[in-house]
């Protein structure tokens, strides 16, 4: 039964999160480290770094976290659990989208949503922060990547590969 709680846990969080991905990771974080203690922060952390190398970064994760808790039908519904919810949902808001796209309470509700998300990702950032920024070249690596990122139009899986090789490098 372990299973199925893990399939839910991964189905309500890809249903309530608003804001992609990333946003997901801390309630994932809460409830696959914290709450059930299925994976260890490190774990956690591995698996999202393995996500990243891959399309579908958060997919990717959710499944290799299926596969090591509970084999091939852990991340084979791990994958199913990650997009049922998004499919339900546009469902839903494909019909009536047209109807309300320009009502006042939906305007509003995003305004107040947009907020939350950057704190949810700001919460990622220091969570993962505190496990991965060991060393002095660790932070150096994430100052340049953030720095990438932010000031370039470096590709992401060029600056994960590039980083993959300096970790190999350096360590």
């Amino acid at each position: 039964m372990e299973i199925l709680k893990f399939l839910w846990t991964i189905f309500y969080i890809n249903l309530f999160t608003i804001g992609g991905g990333y946003v997901m990771i801390p309630l994932l974080q809460r409830e696959i480290v914290d709450h059930y203690h299925w994976l260890t922060n490190k774990e956690f952390i591995d698996s999202i770094a393995i996500g990243q190398l891959t399309p579908g970064p958060l997919t990717i994760m959710n499944a290799f976290i299926g596969y090591k808790v509970f084999g091939f039908w852990g991340s084979a519904g791990a994958v199913v659990s990650t997009y049922l919810p998004s499919i339900i949902i546009v469902t839903i808001v494909s019909r009536y989208y047209v109807q309300f796209r320009n009502a006042w309470i939906v305007n509003a509700s995003f305004q107040g949503i947009r907020p939350a998300v950057m704190g949810l990702l700001a919460a990622v950032a220091i969570t993962l922060g505190k496990e991965s920024l060991v060393d002095i070249p660790t932070a150096l690596i994430a100052l340049g990547s953030f720095s990438l990122i932010a000031f370039t139009k470096t590709s992401p899986t060029f600056l994960i590969l590039g980083a993959g090789i300096l970790g190999a490098l350096i360590y």
